[in-house]
C-alpha cells in the first residue's frame, strides 16, 4: 500500500482548521465535527501527547504524526466498511505531568465518543493513561517501551513494538560488535523508561558476556552532569549507555566529549534518535549508538512516510512519530473488521488481527499480531546509528540499510 503522487500531495495539514476546542480539558476537535457527539460519517479517534511541558518539543512531533496518519486515511477513502467513514482526531495535551495524565484520560475517554486511542511517548505517563484506559474498556495502542504495559490484568492495551528488556538485549550485543569484552557505565533517569531499560541491561548483561562497571541512577532534569561524569571516569569504562530523553541526553554527551572521555556511546531510545538531538550536538553525534523500535530506513513504506512527514515538517519522522503512523493504520485496520465504531468490537478485532503488509506492518520484520497480553508477538528492535547527520539502520544484519561504523 504505497502513497500515490496525488495522496502525496494532499498531505497538508495547513489546510485543516481547529474548530472546535475544550479549553478546560485541552482537547481539540478536528474537521468541525461537534467533539462530544458521534455522527454517522465520522469515528473519532483519541490522542494524547506533551504538548506543553518539558516534553513538549516530542510531543508537537508526535502530534504531527497523528494529523499526518489521519489525513492519509481520510484521503484513501476513510472506513470503507463503514461507508467510507472519516476518522476525526480528538486530540488531548497531558502537559508532561502524571497527574494531568490521568485527567486528561479520564476527561477525554468521558466527553467524547471514541472507538480507541493511543498515546503518550513517555512511559510513565502511558502507565496512566493504560490504567484509565483498562477501567473504561477503551482500546490503547502506544509505542512506549515499558514492560509493564503488558502486565497484571491490562487486556486492552496493544504494544506493537519492542519492549525495554528487548531494547536492552540489542544494546548488549551491539556492544559486541565493537569490543570483544565490554565494560559498561548504564546511567539511567529515575523514571519508568530509565528504570525499566537499565534494569533489563542489568539482567541481561551477563550472559552476554558484557561487564557493567556502574550502575548509576540520577534525577531527571539535573543541570550539572559533573558528578556522574566523574563516576564514569572512575568506572574504567569503555563503553556508556545513558538512558535518558532528550534535555539530560544532550548535556551528557556535551559533558563526555567536554572531559575528553574516549569511550564508546550507545544511546539507546528515548532523546537519541530525535533529530533534535543531532540538532543540538552536532557533530558529536557522529558515530554515535542507539536502538530504535522504528527507523524511516525500514522499508518501502517507511520511506514513503518519512518522505511525506519531512516535506510538510522538515526533519525525518522519529522512531515514536513513525510507530505512531503505523498504530494509526492498525486502528484503521481494525475498524475496517469490526465494520463499527464500538470500542468493544475494535478490541476484538485488534486481538485477531495480523498484520504483514502496508503502513500497519511498519516495524522491524514487517508483522505484527497481538499476543493475550497485548505485546506484539514478533516485535523487536533495531539497532541504529547516527551517520552524516542522519540515523542509519546498522542492526541486526537482516535489517542494516548501512554498515556500522567503529569508532
Amino acid at each position: 500500500m504505497g502513497l500515490s503522487k496525488n495522496n502525496t500531495d494532499k498531505l497538508k495539514v495547513g489546510r485543516r482548521q481547529v474548530l472546535s476546542t475544550t479549553a478546560a480539558a485541552g482537547v481539540i476537535s478536528l474537521f468541525n465535527i461537534k467533539h462530544a457527539a458521534f455522527a454517522a460519517d465520522v469515528v473519532n479517534i483519541g490522542a494524547l501527547y506533551p504538548t506543553t511541558g518539558s516534553l513538549a518539543q516530542t510531543g508537537q512531533g508526535c502530534v504531527n504524526a497523528t494529523k499526518l496518519a489521519i489525513q492519509m486515511i481520510n484521503d484513501a477513502g476513510g472506513i470503507k466498511s463503514l461507508g467510507g467513514a472519516k476518522l476525526n482526531l480528538i486530540l488531548s495535551d497531558n502537559q508532561s505531568d502524571t497527574t494531568v495524565t490521568r485527567t486528561e484520560t479520564d476527561r477525554l475517554i468521558s466527553n467524547n465518543k471514541l472507538s480507541a486511542i493511543h498515546g503518550c511517548y513517555a512511559s510513565a505517563l502511558t502507565l496512566i493513561a493504560s490504567e484509565v484506559a483498562e477501567r473504561a474498556r477503551m482500546p490503547l495502542l502506544t509505542g512506549s517501551s515499558s514492560d509493564q504495559l503488558n502486565a497484571g490484568t491490562r487486556h486492552y492495551t496493544f504494544t506493537p513494538f519492542a519492549r525495554a528488556s528487548q531494547f536492552a538485549e540489542a544494546q548488549l550485543k551491539m556492544a559486541r560488535l565493537v569490543s570483544d569484552k565490554p565494560k559498561v557505565a548504564v546511567v539511567f533517569e529515575n523514571t519508568a523508561f530509565g528504570t525499566a531499560t537499565s534494569n533489563g541491561l542489568r539482567e541481561k548483561a551477563p550472559g552476554l558476556g558484557v561487564e557493567i562497571v556502574l550502575f548509576e541512577p540520577y534525577s531527571a532534569g539535573f543541570a550539572d552532569a559533573s558528578p556522574l561524569i566523574n563516576k564514569i571516569k572512575a568506572s574504567g569504562a569503555d563503553m556508556v549507555f545513558p538512558v535518558s530523553y532528550l534535555n539530560d541526553l544532550i548535556l551528557i554527551i556535551r559533558s563526555i566529549k567536554q572531559a575528553g572521555l574516549k569511550v564508546v556511546i550507545n544511546g539507546g531510545s528515548g532523546g537519541f534518535v530525535l533529530p533534535d538531538f543531532q540538532k543540538s550536538v552536532g557533530d558529536l553525534a557522529e558515530g554515535l549508538l542507539g536502538v530504535a523500535h522504528w527507523n524511516h530506513d525500514m522499508s518501502p513504506a517507511t520511506l514513503e512516510v518519512n518522505a511525506a512527514y519531512k516535506k510538510q515538517y522538515g526533519d525525518f519522522i522519529f522512531e515514536y512519530s513513525g510507530g505512531i503512523v503505523a498504530q494509526t493504520f492498525m486502528i484503521a485496520a481494525a475498524l475496517e473488521k469490526a465494520g463499527s465504531a464500538d470500542p468493544k468490537k475494535v478490541h476484538e478485532a485488534l486481538t485477531q488481527l495480523e498484520f504483514t503488509e502496508g503502513y500497519a506492518a511498519m516495524c522491524p520484520g514487517g508483522r505484527v499480531k497481538f499476543g493475550p497480553d497485548g505485546k506484539n508477538l514478533y516485535a523487536y528492535p533495531v539497532g541504529v546509528q547516527w551517520q552524516k547527520g542522519d540515523l542509519v539502520s546498522v542492526f541486526p544484519e537482516k535489517d542494516a540499510h548501512a554498515s556500522l561504523i567503529k569508532s
